[in-house]
């Protein structure tokens, strides 16, 4: 008689093909499959390689590629919708054999909540950005309204039509939600109307597809630059960066994506690295500085790792990171338009070594610990899973 055993529990992640949403998730992936779940993760051929280090079977999906992402965040919202809608068949039609016992999703990957309800599992949203709050569709996408960004009506009609619970209103109001940085980075946390939110900070993981960065050995102070990898291409703003910080004594790297990279700025003085991208784990563990854009998986990145920040927001989102890193004492916020050789020469000799700034970092780093990161989100998920019903084979 053979002895019946337990299925080993399916969860599908859902997400959509950019580095600031799939990074941060990678590291709570690696963690339920080292707790022993099978792991599908929905993503394009790009991230292939991110999804098989942590030990999850990825789950491929064409869409069409959107280029450079718009400054405008109603644009770029109006560019998701139409990637999980357009996805939509082809996932369900990839797990039609292979249901999942729930289904985790990013806050632009639709397609997740959707086909969920129509295979009645479980859902966890899992949010890279600020939670909805009041005054975050005037703040992130300078609409009076959601439903005045082209192809919200359309979604919230699908969510209706699905059977997703609370239809539209899971929009602004998820009923489960995961975000990846400290309540108390969170803008105006008082006003989130998620019915179950769990703040469990940064989930950092290994991330050895990405290759080491070793720093110098002659002790100078290490400055990275980066605007992250949707707003890279960026001429002018780097070769200020140059100009700003050539004979300060400081090393610098930049990161400045494939095509800036391929280009080049001349001729560069001794202490400057260019690259078209880099293990920034590695670069931010012996960084005094981080020039940065502001995504939220780069300042909390950097926070972990107790580095102050000057941040050059490139858009709404970066703005609201920007206001809240000055506010809570973590670094400076440079405005694009203010952006000069002297301010940014300036912003960065302010940040490094400033009592006060390391003081405000080690607060958040605590608040980060707190969070429980990866293992907290793990967790949340067992406990969903915890009143699914099993199945045994």
């Amino acid at each position: 008689m053979v002895k019946a055993s337990v299925r080993r529990a399916h969860l599908a992640v859902f997400n959509v093909p950019m580095h600031g949403h799939v990074m941060p998730t990678l590291a709570v992936v690696q963690e339920l499959v080292d707790r022993g779940y099978r792991v599908s993760y929905a993503v394009t051929q790009e991230f292939g390689d991110h999804v098989r280090a942590v030990g999850a079977e990825p789950v491929f999906y064409e869409a069409e590629p959107c280029g450079e992402a718009p400054e405008d965040m109603a644009e770029g919202v109006a560019q998701a919708i139409k990637v999980s809608m357009s996805t939509l068949s082809q996932l369900e039609s990839a797990f039609a054999s292979d249901r999942p016992d729930a289904v985790l999703y990013d806050v632009y990957a639709w397609a997740g909540p959707l086909l969920a309800a129509r295979w009645e599992v479980p859902v966890v949203q899992l949010s890279p950005t600020h939670l909805p709050y009041d005054g975050l569709v005037e703040e992130f996408f300078s609409r009076d309204d959601l439903f005045q960004i082209p192809g919200v009506p359309g979604l919230a009609n699908a969510l209706a039509e699905f059977g997703v619970p609370g239809g539209a209103r899971a929009l602004l109001a998820p009923p489960r939600t995961i975000a990846f940085f400290p309540r108390a980075f969170q803008r105006r946390p008082e006003t989130v109307q998620a019915a179950e939110a769990h703040w469990v900070g940064p989930a950092l993981a290994t991330r050895s597809f990405q290759g080491r960065w070793e720093g110098p050995q002659d002790g100078r102070p290490v400055v990275y630059v980066s605007l992250g990898s949707q707003f890279n291409h960026r001429p002018e703003f780097y070769r200020t960066c140059v100009e700003a910080f050539t004979g300060m004594g400081w090393h610098v790297v930049m990161s400045v994506g494939a095509e800036m990279a391929k280009t080049g700025f001349g001729r560069l003085s001794d202490g400057f690295e260019v690259h078209a991208s880099v293990p920034q784990l590695d670069l931010l563990a012996a960084s005094s500085a981080f020039v940065t854009h502001g995504g939220m998986g780069s300042v909390m990145e950097s926070f972990s790792l107790g580095v102050p920040v000057v941040v050059v927001p490139q858009m709404a989102e970066q703005r609201v990171n920007a206001r809240r890193v000055e506010q809570l004492g973590l670094g400076l916020h440079l405005p694009r338009e203010q952006t000069n050789v002297q301010a940014l020469r300036e912003s960065v000799r302010d940040v490094i070594g400033n009592s006060r700034i390391t003081e405000a970092i080690n607060r958040m780093r605590q608040d980060i610990d707190d969070g429980g990161g990866a293992s907290a989100a793990a967790d949340i998920v067992e406990k969903v899973l915890a009143d699914t019903p099993r199945v045994t084979v």
